[in-house]
């Protein structure tokens, strides 16, 4: 597999410069494609009910209002990529071009909802990349980020407040013989199969069967990729502070994770220790359902 398209949600927000760095950082090891995706809400949704009549003349105030805050963020996104992508050294194209030999990237405008239309987009890219505090960027952008993992069940990179230098260093992988982290690891195998270095962490709070481990690691090799494994103990930590503190020690450039969930609910949606790292990211965190 490799990675050819890469998708951005922005919304006209600090953290959309963060989240284009580290998409164009994921994207130079592949020249692929970057686009930023930016959604126009339905005006009509801006218009409050308030349970009585409401003259068309403030009806249409109120849309026109939120047509031009709109057009306005959409603006600031559109520059936030410029910048990004001069940076990056990315040629900005109307539409992906195949086969190209660098990095591409476009600016693409849809209207709706934004969760529903963000997830759509997710289904044919290869991979979404969020910016920092993305859980704490008010529900539409973190129910995207939710949507794209448990609905699209598309691979989610997230950044951190600053964009490492060299993204493929060292992959550390969170391993707990879940099924989200084996859908992790297979995902990541374009990275992995780059590193510089690839380890894999084991958090032990109960008997640890060290076979699988094992397995991981054959697994891994059958596609050119070596890995080293560690097994720590959590002691009085929860599992997301342990892997967080043994990945950080350890130099990870990105961390590669399970994402799972069973509620709608954000907080039943992730387990403790994929809520704790999505929420204190030292490092990208790339994450799988």
């Amino acid at each position: 597999m490799n990675i050819r398209k890469i998708l951005v949600p922005v919304i006209g927000a600090k953290q959309d410069a963060g989240a284009l760095a580290l998409a164009f950082a994921a994207a130079k090891p592949f020249d692929a494609h970057v686009e930023a995706f930016f959604v126009h809400p339905d005006p009509r949704e801006a218009v409050p009910y308030v349970g009585m009549p409401v003259s068309p003349e403030v009806i249409q105030t109120i849309v026109d209002s939120a047509r031009d805050i709109a057009k306005k963020a959409a603006k600031v996104a559109h520059a936030a990529l410029e910048k990004a992508a001069s940076h990056a050294g990315a040629k900005l194209v109307e539409h992906p071009v195949t086969g190209s030999k660098i990095v591409t990237a476009s600016f693409r405008e849809v209207e709706g909802h934004f969760i529903t239309r963000v997830g759509e987009a997710a289904r044919l890219s290869d991979l979404v990349v969020y910016g920092t505090a993305t859980l704490d960027s008010g529900p539409d952008v973190s129910g995207a980020f939710v949507e794209t993992l448990t609905r699209a069940e598309r691979p989610v990179l997230l950044g951190t407040d600053s964009t490492p230098h060299a993204l493929l260093r060292k992959i550390v992988i969170g391993y707990d013989r879940s099924v989200a982290a084996s859908h992790a690891i297979t995902a990541a195998l374009p990275y992995l199969a780059l590193a510089g270095e690839v380890e894999l962490i084991a958090v032990q709070d109960r008997p640890l069967d060290t076979k699988s481990l094992d397995e991981a690691v054959e697994y891994l090799a059958l596609h050119g990729v070596s890995a080293e494994t560690h097994i720590i103990d959590k002691g009085e930590r929860t599992a997301g502070e342990a892997l967080l503190d043994a990945a950080a020690k350890s130099g990870a450039s990105m961390l590669v994770i399970g994402g799972y969930g069973h509620s709608h609910l954000l907080e039943s949606i992730f387990g403790g220790t994929t809520l704790h790292l999505t929420r204190h990211p030292a490092m990208p965190l790339f994450m799988v359902h």
